[in-house]
């Protein structure tokens, strides 16, 4: 895994600067969502107790500087979306580049011993996981650790207790989503093989449809692409069902939180024991934090994707090809398809025969 690990993050070394201006802007997204709910914890413990004028004044100050962090936030989401992708669809462009010139150098019993379905599979489908996984993966765990971290500090300055209610379901929480990401990471996988076998099937009939037409064999192929597709049916159907039971299990756990805090929250306002500014900034920033922990849990699901792709493309990538240069071996230059024999002894036993143009010997 460290091998293929090592080898997945040098696809970053020609987009270097690409990904650490994608990693800043990251940052600065983040650190914006953070600043918000602060303004209005001030807005409504501070500027509310201010003179009528003094607290307009203030009020259109810090509304200038919302709109101008949200501005900064709009650009950097852009170039996340836009930049970011292109990165990421630059290095599955490389990936994709080297792939399909090792496939010119694998000899003819490699292919024989394949599907050209499967082998398409690794050029396309892989390929797209894993430019997923390199562009989104890192930005996601940037985003979130900053996310969580600052929310965290936060939340624990306003208040202890709050932050022990909001915290009680999350260990439910992280067991129930790693429950359903084995299940799910299963599924999909076997919805890959499954999809690699359909083009392959399609594959082997486009291919033949002369013979197959020949033969009056349309039906029949009907019935053994009907059978494939059924199986991809069912693999989608069972993918779909654990996907259900995680996103409105992830979902119903994030209202469970807001719910556990408001309850909460009701008990300690009517002993005194927070104040109301205080109890609004909380809720603002427990969906601040509850956000990054459910993106870190897709993240799982992700990589998992992205990886195992991976591990299929390193393993074509491994395979060395039957017939290798020396490693001394002279570049041929300005080749221009003549063949010419010197000081080759010819038996008076064979005669000549001309083939394809080439003078040989039998």
């Amino acid at each position: 895994m460290k091998k293929n690990l090592k080898k997945m993050i040098g696809y970053y070394r020609p987009y270097i600067g690409t990904f650490l201006l994608d990693m800043f802007f990251a940052f600065l997204a983040s650190l914006i969502s953070l600043v918000i709910p602060m303004v209005v914890r001030y807005i409504t413990s501070d500027v509310i107790n201010m003179e009528a004028d003094i607290a307009v004044r203030r009020v259109i100050t810090l509304s200038s500087l919302l709109i101008v962090l949200v501005l900064l936030q709009f650009l950097s989401n852009y170039y996340i979306a836009y930049i970011g992708h292109v990165m990421g669809a630059k290095m599955e462009y490389d990936m994709r580049a080297e792939i399909f010139d090792h496939y010119q150098k694998l000899s003819f019993s490699f292919f024989d011993e394949q599907k050209v379905g499967q082998l398409m599979s690794r050029i396309t489908t892989d390929l797209f996981d894993i430019s997923e996984l390199l562009h989104h993966g890192p930005e996601n765990i940037a985003i979130s650790v900053i996310k969580i971290c600052g929310a965290l500090i936060v939340l624990s300055g306003i208040s202890g207790y709050l932050t022990l209610a909001a915290f009680a379901l999350l260990p439910l929480m992280f067991v129930y989503a790693f429950i359903l990401n084995r299940k799910m990471k299963r599924a999909f996988r076997e919805n890959r093989a499954k999809i690699a076998e359909i083009n392959t099937q399609i594959e082997d009939n486009l291919s033949g449809i002369r013979v197959v037409k020949s033969f009056a064999n349309e039906e029949i192929e009907n019935e053994k692409f009907k059978v494939g597709n059924d199986g991809f049916l069912r693999a989608k159907r069972r993918s779909y069902f654990y996907m259900g039971f995680f996103q409105s299990g992830m979902t119903a756990f994030t209202m469970l939180i807001n719910v556990t805090v408001i309850m909460a929250g009701g008990v300690m306002i009517a002993r005194n024991m927070v104040d109301i500014p205080d109890f609004v900034a909380f809720l603002l920033y427990i969906n601040v934090f509850t956000d990054p922990v459910r993106t870190l849990i897709d993240f799982t699901e992700q990589f998992q994707n992205g990886y195992s792709g991976f591990e299929r493309f390193a393993e074509i990538l491994a395979i060395e090809p039957d017939i290798q240069d020396k490693p001394d071996a002279a570049v041929l230059d300005h080749v221009r398809g003549d063949i010419e024999f010197k000081d080759v002894p010819l038996s008076t036993t064979r005669r000549p025969t001309e083939s394809f143009g080439i003078s040989t010997w039998m």
